[in-house]
């Protein structure tokens, strides 16, 4: 790895507050954001540490933030955004192309919604199939925002990224 330099820091502290602004512009609508794809996006640029970084700063500020800084939604949220960066810099780290990113954007919002399933159901004691039939509609908007964001941005903002982020 690389030395871990003042510029890295701030690049992520930027993005961290990125995510966490863009986010909250959206959080009018239901399960439509950009998160998915800004993770997917750092997740090939930045690597695994920088990301998980990305990812810790933006879980504490949105949990403090919605005050829901507690077992039953912290930890699982984290583990949620976790996944991206884990999957797509070990066993999805040769995929690039925007399309099969775009269908992984898909099982990132799967698996995103249902870590939340066992926070609910072994803190809040809820029943399990409820909850997981109630978030059905849930699922599929943000796998759907999820899909076409990464499909239709990822190559366009790549570029951008790479213009701009001097990684040596």
């Amino acid at each position: 790895m690389k030395k871990f330099r003042i510029y890295d820091a701030c690049v992520i502290a930027l993005l961290a507050a990125l995510v966490f602004a863009l986010e909250q512009l959206l959080a009018f609508l239901p399960n439509i954001q950009l998160t998915v794809f800004l993770l997917v996006l750092f997740s090939k640029k930045l690597g695994l540490i920088k990301t998980s970084i990305i990812i810790i700063i933006h879980t504490l500020l949105d949990n403090l933030f919605m005050s829901s800084l507690n077992l039953a939604y912290f930890p699982f949220m984290l583990i949620g955004w976790l996944i991206i960066p884990i999957t797509l810099n070990t066993i999805f780290k040769r995929v690039n192309s925007n399309i099969a990113l775009a269908f992984l954007g898909i099982l990132f919002s799967a698996l995103y919604s249902w870590s939340f399933l066992l926070g609910n159901v072994l803190f809040m004691n809820v029943r399990f199939l409820d909850y997981f039939i109630a978030d059905i509609p849930f699922e599929i908007i943000l796998a759907l925002s999820s899909f076409l964001s990464i499909l239709l941005l990822y190559i366009p903002l790549s570029k951008l990224f790479d213009r701009f982020y001097k990684s040596n």
